[in-house]
């Protein structure tokens, strides 16, 4: 196994699904029984929580997101909407418990499975993040968020060659995958190969000049190669 030798660089995650443009996850809407008026505000609710995520007012969007949920307990839609909001406040227990709801219904749902892996690999629970992009990975085994986040989740626990070949399939499929760029680039940080790390994350800006992870991984990695050629 190759050894990691420094963690002094940052991963960079992929994206979860838009809350504003949340997928269909065999939704179950309201109660037959339920009033046109009851429908009409479970809506307008449902539409202002999405418009308070959008503005980044996530307590906010979270108290109507259970208000909905007492409507209405097992709405997929906002379960899904309530984990991101959760995690995008780190909040990444909450979200999971959220996650894991949806997964009792449909244990297979994608973006499911990737928000809950984001949100373990967060806690630090990586074989366990792995294991979601596992179950993605063989639905859709070229899942373009999957393999480098799942390549990410590998180097955290040292197996850098998986980690690698993750990197590499998702860039064969997508050479400018900025995440898979970036990502390679900080396994051969942590390999002490800080040139060829530099050319992924020179790579990684020339897609997204102001990332400020890749810009901070690439200023370390040069400061890392300036040190390693003075102490030769």
């Amino acid at each position: 196994m190759l050894e990691v030798k420094s963690n002094h660089f940052d991963a960079l995650f992929g994206k979860g699904t838009s809350l504003e443009n949340p997928e269909k996850i065999k939704e179950k809407t309201l109660p037959n029984e339920a009033s046109s008026e009851l429908a009409i505000n479970f809506e307008t609710l449902y539409n202002e929580g999405a418009s308070l995520v959008e503005s980044k007012k996530f307590e906010q969007a979270i108290t109507c997101y259970k208000k909905l949920l007492e409507i209405s307990p097992n709405h997929m839609n906002t379960l899904f909407n309530l984990g991101i909001a959760f995690g995008k406040m780190e909040k990444n227990q909450e979200a999971i418990r959220c996650y894991d709801s949806l997964l009792e219904a449909n244990p297979n749902h994608l973006n499911t499975l990737f928000n809950k892996g984001v949100g373990l690999s967060r806690l630090g629970k990586h074989k366990e993040a792995i294991e979601c992009y596992d179950r993605i990975l063989e639905i859709s085994p070229n899942h373009m968020d999957s393999l480098p986040n799942k390549g990410v989740a590998l180097t955290r626990i040292g197996r850098l060659e998986e980690a690698m070949v993750c990197f590499e399939k998702a860039l064969k499929i997508n050479p400018n995958h900025l995440n898979a760029l970036s990502n390679m680039g900080v396994l051969f940080c942590f390999l002490d190969k800080f040139e060829k790390a530099i050319t992924f994350f020179d790579k990684a800006l020339r897609i997204n000049p102001n990332n400020d992870t890749i810009n901070k991984n690439k200023t370390l990695a040069l400061k890392k190669l300036k040190n390693k050629k003075n102490h030769q």
